[in-house]
């Protein structure tokens, strides 16, 4: 008995160490080749933080190819280390390109930078125009760069337009300078041959658009069910038996309008024409006119998982822009930089700070970078077709009145009737084929369709073809490769029928408001339960630069300086951005912590989640940035005699199941255990202080240099 008493307390004692036992966090150092790479790129630098963020986002994104590249981590299935090499190495060409013009500019070297190709692009039906275009797609599609599963180099290169990614490439103010570098990339493999715009306003004015010369074999080929005519027939999706598939005329938005690129170009600042936009003002929105021929064309391009694998995409997303730079243009005769024009508030993902997101490839570059006149200056734009130019001398143009059209496809006659023949020369099939054809080919699985562009045509029919969610196959051939749960903008169809009849108004969200949305995504996985969280803190020093001038104090900023690079809401509250990054797990959470810029010093503490212990040990990268981009150094804190103490660290953890434990189950239980508590960064107990320190300052170091 006596045995049996002393036994229990010590079972007991076990269970609980046990319970305990189940996640250290451990700071330890830079893995080798990370450390190499910003050693590399920042030898002989002079430290800044415009360099410094881009240094560790450039050389994290190299690590985690690395690593997926070796076999060390999650990737997606259908795409394998030979379709990742190829698209890598249109990365580095390109940016290897666009980083000579932007030297040869600083340097001022002129004739250098002339002798530079640049790429000249040109409405579709201008003479030579489209033909070096479309022979460079056949041959990317008739190019495999993975043989299991076999995908070519235009599926892979149009696989990047799916998953996650599209909610930083669309509904906000990075739509445009995304699809700009996408562009960039498939000129890239096209050797330089430049994407000609199509430009849809000239198809608009005719009595019926579906009869465009675009619409036969020396263009688009047939816009009617499967494309099985023109230079693009018989394109599929990386979905076995998906053929490209379009039904022109259908749905209520109109294709591009005379008077949607008048009200565009009515504006005067960037917010102005870029989502998000509700009520009458959804009318100048640049991405809200572009939904029209998505959704005029319908079938795969009018949903926006499935839309690239059509090659209309490109040359459509050519002409936006097109439009975009005739915008810029227009700024630059009201000295108005549009280098720097970027909106106040944005959506996740859609800050000027934030790197346009084509994971796990390399792409070190930010959305206002992408904004810069170095990259505008590798394209020309051969001018909008009008009457006044003689139509650019198209023999596929006509001038009719005052007004530049298409001129229409050849069409057989029979009995001296005018007839629709499906799969004739590419023409439009009645109501009734169509319905016959939906029903045999069945729903096609690219998720939601565009909203609804502002102008609505009464002209068009019902669409028969349905969608359906989004294939595995799709998401698991983009490069992003997230979740098949990803949360899409809702399409508001009431209020955008025609702009006639929008009528309400909504107020934008508060940047301070608005939350920012994490896939929960483990290896792969949707598993909450896969994610554990931990507090961080943050120590924010508002401090002067260089030239003495205070970069975080947005309250000095004048309202009529939208394009400032620190962007606040003028209140004093301002946010600190703080993630985690699996190093050899696949993994990323994202989270900010107020901060109050009216103060000298302010600190706070957030929670960010990380790998559960109980799916495997791991490694974990934590950084963070303030809201002008300075990234900020990482503490770690150390017991001292009578007090914590804080020496800097890489911010890189080992996380096992060793004890004690240093996480907690939920958001909620780590924000009230250690979120509001304590308030200096020396005097808690070592049990209950946050792993980690930000100090977000204006040292004269490298934040990874401790």
């Amino acid at each position: 008995m006596d045995v049996w008493r002393e036994f229990v307390p010590f079972s007991v004692l076990c269970l609980v160490f046990l319970e305990l036992s189940s996640a250290l966090l451990e700071s330890t150092s830079f893995p080798k080749p990370l450390k190499e790479c910003y050693d590399f790129r920042s030898f002989n630098m002079t430290p800044s933080a415009d360099i410094a963020f881009n240094i560790q986002s450039f050389c994290y994104k190299q690590y985690q190819y690395k690593q997926i590249g070796e076999g060390k981590v999650w990737s997606a299935p259908n795409v394998t280390q030979e379709g990742m090499s190829y698209i890598n190495s249109l990365f580095r060409k390109l940016f290897g390109e666009e980083g000579e013009i932007t030297t040869n500019s600083n340097k001022g070297k002129r004739e250098k930078r002339q002798a530079l190709p640049v790429r000249i692009r040109r409405e579709v039906r201008s003479p030579g125009a489209f033909a070096p275009f479309a022979q460079c797609i056949q041959r990317l599609y008739n190019t495999i760069v993975q043989t299991n599963p076999p995908m070519n180099a235009y599926q892979a290169i149009a696989s990047l337009h799916a998953g996650p990614v599209l909610r930083s490439a669309h509904g906000g103010p990075a739509f445009l300078p995304w699809h700009r570098i996408y562009l960039l990339v498939l000129e890239t493999a096209c050797n330089g041959v430049p994407v000609p715009y199509w430009d849809s306003t000239l198809d608009f004015v005719m009595p019926d658009p579906t009869r465009s010369i675009v619409w036969s074999d020396q263009f688009f080929g047939n816009g009617n069910n499967m494309v099985v005519t023109g230079p693009f027939r018989n394109f599929q999706t990386v979905i076995a038996m998906d053929p490209i598939t379009r039904e022109i005329g259908t749905s209520p938005s109109a294709l591009f309008t005379k008077q949607g690129l008048a009200a565009v170009l009515s504006r005067t600042r960037y917010a102005d024409i870029v989502e998000p936009k509700l009520g009458p003002d959804y009318m100048f929105s640049l991405e809200g006119h572009h939904n029209g021929p998505h959704n005029w064309v319908g079938g795969h391009l009018s949903m926006a998982e499935t839309a690239a694998f059509d090659p209309v995409f490109f040359v459509h997303h050519a002409y936006i822009d097109a439009v975009w730079e005739t915008f810029r243009a227009q700024q630059e005769l009201l000295q108005i930089n549009p280098e720097l024009d970027y909106p106040l508030i944005t959506p996740p993902g859609h800050g000027p700070n934030d790197f346009i997101d084509f994971r796990p490839y390399i792409v070190p570059m930010r959305n206002i970078d992408a904004m810069s006149r170095a990259i505008a200056r590798s394209v020309r734009y051969e001018p909008f077709p009008t009457c006044q130019n003689n139509c650019n001398l198209s023999p596929f143009l006509i001038c009719v009145g005052s007004v530049c059209m298409s001129r229409a496809r050849a069409t057989p006659f029979l009995g001296g009737m005018q007839a629709y023949a499906p799969g004739s020369l590419g023409l439009q099939d009645t109501h009734a084929e169509s319905e016959q054809f939906a029903m045999a080919r069945g729903p096609i699985r690219g998720g939601a369709r565009f909203r609804a562009s502002p102008i609505s045509d009464n002209r068009n029919r019902p669409s028969t073809l349905q969608g359906a969610p989004t294939a595995p196959e799709i998401q698991r051939a983009s490069a992003q490769t997230r979740s098949r749960g990803l949360r899409r903008r809702r399409d508001v169809a009431t209020l955008n029928v025609s702009h006639h009849n929008v009528t309400s108004y909504v107020e934008p969200e508060s940047l301070l408001e608005r939350s920012y949305t994490n896939t929960f995504i483990m290896d792969g996985v949707v598993d909450v339960k896969r994610w554990v969280y931990v507090p961080i803190r943050v120590f924010f020093n508002r401090s002067m630069n260089a030239d003495g001038i205070d970069p975080t104090l947005h309250a000095s900023i004048q309202k009529d300086n939208p394009y400032k690079k620190c962007h606040g809401v003028a209140s004093g509250a301002s946010k600190v951005y703080v993630a985690s990054d699996g190093l050899d797990y696949f993994g990323t959470y994202k989270e900010f912590a107020f901060i109050d810029e009216r103060q000298p010093d302010s600190m706070t503490t957030t929670v960010v989640g990380i790998k559960n212990p109980d799916y495997g040990a791991g490694e974990v990268l934590f950084t963070a940035y303030d809201s002008c981009g300075r990234p900020c150094r990482a503490l770690c804190p150390t017991p001292g005699k009578e007090k914590l103490k804080y020496k800097g660290c890489s911010g890189v953890y080992k996380i096992s199941s060793a004890y004690p434990r240093m996480y907690d189950i939920t958001y909620r239980d780590a924000f009230a255990s250690h979120g509001s508590t304590f308030n200096s960064l020396s005097i808690e107990p070592l049990a209950k202080t946050p792993i980690l320190t930000f100090v977000c300052d204006d040292a004269k170091s490298w934040p990874w240099e401790y």
